[in-house]
């Protein structure tokens, strides 16, 4: 059974290595919150998410 588990974190770091990551702290970034924020279009009631700070949606915004 101890075997299985080396062989996991072999396989673990393997796959790291393939994405790009040097070790598991790189998994952070995974878990992050995203700067992004839900939006309700004041014009359309339609939902989007944007980091910027508006009121409306693009649609309805170019017809402003």
């Amino acid at each position: 059974m101890g075997n299985d588990l080396n062989e996991d974190k072999a396989f673990e770091q393997k796959l790291k290595g393939k994405m790009g990551w040097k070790c598991s702290c790189s998994l952070d970034i995974v878990d992050k919150k995203s700067s992004f924020k839900e939006i309700v279009c004041k014009g359309c009631g339609k939902v989007f998410k944007t980091d910027r700070d508006v009121e409306y949606c693009f649609s309805c915004d170019k017809k402003r």
